[in-house]
């Protein structure tokens, strides 16, 4: 088995990150004819318990998961295997995303992906070990006409890992012909499921500067005031509520004991008896990963799933519309009104709550509310703004808003937004822990930084931002868009991650500009330092692997070890890496999630004392070189 470390690196996030684009590489391929006979499919495990990591259509920062992530009890080196008939028309071995994958083009015309793979089969191994020697790198992706390499139902396609990703387990997906992803769990792949989801908490948003919530002009929530594991349930404490409204909720499924949290098949929503919204997950395009952004409250602390269709959303499973806003704009009619929420899983466990609304005219005076529906803000504020509070919705509780420091974006003008967003630009000075945290990770600047603030955050792809500083980042040497060493980096969880490369100016003389994908405090860094490779000056003993195969699958003769690679700036590119066996080009494997690469010898490497060089760079051109001395035991 190959030596696999528990320990997780820096670029998890990204690797999720990143997965976007990668994932939908290109359509499936061949001309393989589906099969109209029904279509006898397996699980693709061995393992006697089935468990979900994750689900369909699951909650990813700027997109859907694609698929069921299978719990493989933390381990690798478990069978995973082809589902039904067909062929492999697509390998890929990469750093990140979906690490080793194999895509298996099905006699019923569907696309099975299974990814995360520790090893291929050796027929897959063979063919993609010989385009990695030829083109002198890991990353690699083949494709194959259909039937050029057919399987049978059952046969060992690779062993699960963690390839590409933090943590073992195996990533599953069913596509439809088109490449469209749809849930695994429709298509015959189901797991034995009884827990219902869980309503954790309902919130009650004003949409409008004159609406109000229980007498009063902040959002309001209620949770349970017990047991907060089993949710809310049945009818809840009624609430007043005038003007616009809309409400959210925050709904966690879950398939087994273990808990793990999914996302939930379905929820719906009725007023007074009729269906005004539903989202139900049964599948999505690539091109549509964007349009999740439309579908969650998002503010700090609080990330909750709209109970209504914002517009501007397509996506397949969804009906309604923005029903707040009652027939004339101005919010529900005056007097009682019922509100349901139904949330269920893929196995029809279902909870629901009931919520008896009050709804009165917007000048109608009403008194405030001490009961269970609690205050609690929905927007971000910071004093640099000049008493405005970015909201969800724009210019709440604020007659006349202030717009220092605000930028609006609009589909109207042609923005890269799916709905108005007001973006909120401080520019500021970092922190003693922040500067201190850069000198650190061999961050050398100044220490101005922008923080990119927003209560709503719908865009499409990238926002354009200009006024980009670059400070003590830049030299005379090289503009700083064309300096690789020089990027934009963004504050997360203690420490500066990168976020993209200053860009040049549309016109001479103009700013500096920067794709902004996500919000947060933003600054301009040169990466000065080099990576780190050890352990060095020691000998590495490398044992025979004497247990031959695993579930049909050769296993290396000797034992893969790693050996750590790390940088705490820009980042290790993995094109860079390159390795020498005793001055002879060998292919190492990046395991960038764990700040590593993994060696696997060849089985023909005579047992003895041998020299591994390894060379590699960070995305700024520093670069670090080592030898190690390898003794191979028998």
């Amino acid at each position: 088995m190959p030596w696999i470390g528990k320990r997780y690196g820096r670029f998890g996030l990204l690797s999720a990150c990143i997965g976007v684009w990668l994932m939908a590489w290109m359509p499936p391929l061949g001309a393989m004819e589906p099969d109209t006979t029904e279509i006898e499919l397996r699980w693709p495990l061995d393992l006697p318990t089935r468990y979900l990591t994750s689900n369909f259509m699951e909650y990813r920062s700027g997109r859907f998961h694609a698929g069921l992530d299978l719990k493989t009890r933390s381990e690798s080196g478990f069978a995973a295997r082809a589902v039904e008939d067909g062929s492999i028309v697509r390998v890929r071995a990469t750093p990140f995303a979906y690490g080793r994958a194999v895509y298996l083009l099905g006699k019923s015309g569907r696309t099975y992906v299974y990814a995360h793979l520790s090893r291929f089969s050796d027929p897959i191994r063979a063919t993609v070990r010989e385009e990695q020697t030829r083109v002198g790198a890991y990353r690699v992706r083949l494709q194959f006409k259909a039937e050029e390499m057919p399987v049978r139902r059952g046969d060992v396609i690779g062993l699960t890992g963690e390839s590409g990703t933090n943590g073992p387990h195996l990533h599953f997906e069913v596509r439809e012909p088109g490449n469209g992803p749809v849930n695994p769990l429709a298509m015959g792949f189901s797991v034995r499921d009884t827990i219902p989801p869980v309503i954790h908490a309902v919130r009650a948003v004003p949409a409008d500067f004159r609406s109000r919530i229980a007498g009063g002009p902040t959002a309001r929530v209620v949770k349970p005031e017990a047991d907060v594991t089993a949710g809310l349930k049945g009818e809840l404490p009624q609430l007043q509520v005038a003007g616009p409204v809309a409400f959210a909720a925050k709904i966690i499924d879950a398939a087994d004991i273990r808990d793990h949290k999914l996302e939930p098949y379905l929820i719906e929503v009725r007023l007074d008896g009729d269906l005004v919204y539903r989202c139900r997950n049964d599948r999505f395009d690539f091109s549509e990963n964007s349009l999740q952004r439309l579908e969650w409250l998002e503010v700090p602390g609080i990330r909750d799933h709209w109970l209504h269709r914002r517009r501007g959303n397509s996506l397949t499973g969804r009906k309604g519309d923005e029903w707040y806003l009652g027939s004339s704009g101005a919010g529900l009619a005056p007097g009682p009104h019922v509100l349901e929420i139904l949330a269920a899983d893929f196995s029809g466990n279902e909870t629901s709550v009931t919520i008896p609304l009050l709804a009165a005219e917007v000048d109608f005076p009403q008194s405030p509310s001490r009961g269970a529906w609690k205050e609690e803000a929905v927007s971000v504020a910071r004093d640099s703004l000049v008493d405005n509070n970015l909201h969800p919705f724009l210019a709440v509780n604020h007659e006349e808003k202030n717009d220092r420091g605000l930028r609006h974006f609009s589909p109207a003008k042609g923005d890269p937004v799916l709905a108005p967003v007001t973006l909120g630009v401080v520019h500021g000075v970092q922190d003693q822990n922040q500067r201190d945290q850069a000198r650190h990770q061999g961050l050398a600047g100044g220490h101005d930084s922008i923080d990119f603030l927003a209560a709503d955050w719908p865009i499409d792809a990238a926002m354009m931002v200009n006024n980009i500083g670059i400070g003590g980042a830049a030299t005379d040497s090289l503009p700083p868009e064309k300096d690789p060493a020089v990027m934009v980096y963004r504050w997360s969880k203690g420490e500066w991650k990168p976020a993209g490369r200053v860009m040049e100016p549309r016109m001479t003389d103009s700013s500096r500009r920067f794709a902004l994908t996500r919000l947060g405090l933003h600054a301009v860094f040169r990466d000065v330092a080099v990576p780190v490779i050890f352990p060095a000056d020691t000998v590495i003993v490398v044992p025979a692997d004497l247990r031959g195969q695993a579930h049909g699958v050769t296993l290396p003769r000797w034992q893969i070890f790693p050996l750590d690679l790390l940088d705490l700036g820009s980042g290790i590119a993995p094109e860079s890496i390159t390795a020498l066996l005793d001055g002879q080009p060998i292919i190492v494997e990046p395991d960038l999630p764990r700040d590593r690469v993994l060696v696997e010898l060849p089985d023909d490497l005579d047992p003895g004392r041998h020299v591994l060089y390894l060379k590699a760079s960070d995305e700024a051109g520093n670069e670090a070189e080592t030898e190690v001395l390898i003794d191979c035991r028998e």
